[in-house]
């Protein structure tokens, strides 16, 4: 018998973006396979998904507007709700809820979900001095964690390459993604219709940073052979600028189409010959996913991070070296038309991931394990 106290979930927000995508469909799954009460916990009120949220769950609003203001207005609900177990994703998040639930006098379970490679910290000296900073604090809360989700093995070699003990009480559970709504064609509402998408063209799609390589992919897509093809790049971010101006230098700007944020590219990826990913590193890749429900052709590099294993060693798409914008353009012109894998494999693998499936090992590993669950449920 499962104890009905609350599953929480805590981030931020709910704008676009990959975390934010997993927590919504979680908590959508999770309504319909346990009694247990569905809370999402935000720092702002405000985003994107928050419309794709079932009416059962109940969201709670901090009001702190960013989560580093949000420890003890975190910490006061969960002493006020006493949930049965609290679910944080991104490092520092995951930082801040472990604070918080000790200083409500850790009345729940606190699982933590790494969903990015844990890199060695680069960029500016603030960055890298942020970066030291919640690596340090990783290492000291984590393993004060009930639970740590890793989304991928690559995700949880980075973990423990650097040293974060959680070793004993990790479990790796890939992404939910609602491939159901990508394959069933009647359930979907082409809202892109105003974009006027060329006719031939490849897709990629991601937020436009540093990390995607979207600056790779356009150096590839110069070298593709075939000049009729175009790329649409679905997705928004600090890189908008310089890519559109990367795309001019190249002589491509009549063939680039960076569209921006859409809230359901299946229209788009039914309508492209090859997805592409460029990343150069992906912890998962939910856009992948979303690509194989579709069943189109795709090309991704080999970076560290999840993209062999969905694809399966390459079973179900074309894998290139990372990083090799020539390579990346003989696998585009290749996968036009001899592409690795099959339809039917491909939106079979997605399958894999559909939210369900995700959740109950959810439920069943993490959140709700048979196991002495009188000792969860005492007050």
């Amino acid at each position: 018998m499962n104890c009905c106290r609350p599953i929480s979930f805590f981030i931020p927000a709910l704008n676009c973006g990959g975390a934010q995508k997993v927590v919504v469909n979680l908590a959508n799954a999770l309504v319909d396979l346990t009694d247990n009460q569905i809370h999402v916990v935000l720092a702002r009120y405000e985003g994107e998904f928050l419309a794709d949220l079932r009416s059962e769950i109940i969201v709670f609003d901090l009001k702190t507007k960013r989560a580093s203001k949000s420890i003890f207005a975190l910490a006061r609900y969960l002493k006020l709700v006493r949930p049965h177990v609290i679910v944080s994703s991104m490092s520092y998040v995951n930082v801040i809820c472990i604070i918080a639930a000790f200083l409500a006098g850790k009345p729940c379970k606190v699982v933590v979900r790494e969903d990015s490679v844990v890199r060695r910290p680069s960029g500016g000296l603030a960055d890298k001095s942020m970066c030291f900073l919640i690596q340090f604090l990783m290492r000291l809360l984590y393993p004060y964690a009930n639970s740590v989700v890793s989304i991928s093995d690559s995700v949880l070699k980075s973990i423990l390459d650097s040293r974060i003990k959680v070793k004993n009480k990790v479990y790796v559970i890939g992404n939910p993604v609602c491939v159901d709504s990508f394959i069933e064609s009647k359930r979907i509402i082409d809202d892109i219709a105003e974009l006027s998408l060329p006719d031939f063209f490849i897709c990629a799609i991601g937020r436009l940073t540093d990390a995607k390589g979207f600056d790779i992919l356009l150096d590839a897509f110069s070298k593709v052979k075939n000049r009729k093809l175009h790329l649409v790049i679905v997705g928004q971010g600090e890189l908008r600028n310089f890519l559109f101006h990367r795309s001019c230098e190249l002589g491509l700007e009549s063939r680039v189409h960076l569209v921006g944020y859409v809230n359901n590219p299946i229209s788009i990826l039914q309508k492209a010959q090859v997805f592409v990913l460029s990343s150069r590193w992906e912890g998962f890749g939910i856009a992948l996913v979303e690509a194989l429900a579709v069943g189109i052709p795709i090309v991704s590099v080999d970076c560290f991070g999840a993209p062999r294993e969905i694809l399966e060693n390459g079973i179900h798409g074309l894998l290139v070296p990372s990083e090799d914008p020539i390579a990346l353009a003989n696998g585009i012109d290749m996968s036009l038309y001899n592409p690795v894998g099959t339809r039917e494999g491909r939106i079979k693998r997605s399958l894999d991931f559909s939210p369900d499936k995700i959740a109950r090992l959810y439920l069943d590993q993490v959140l709700l394990p048979i196991k002495d669950p009188s000792k969860d449920c005492s007050h």
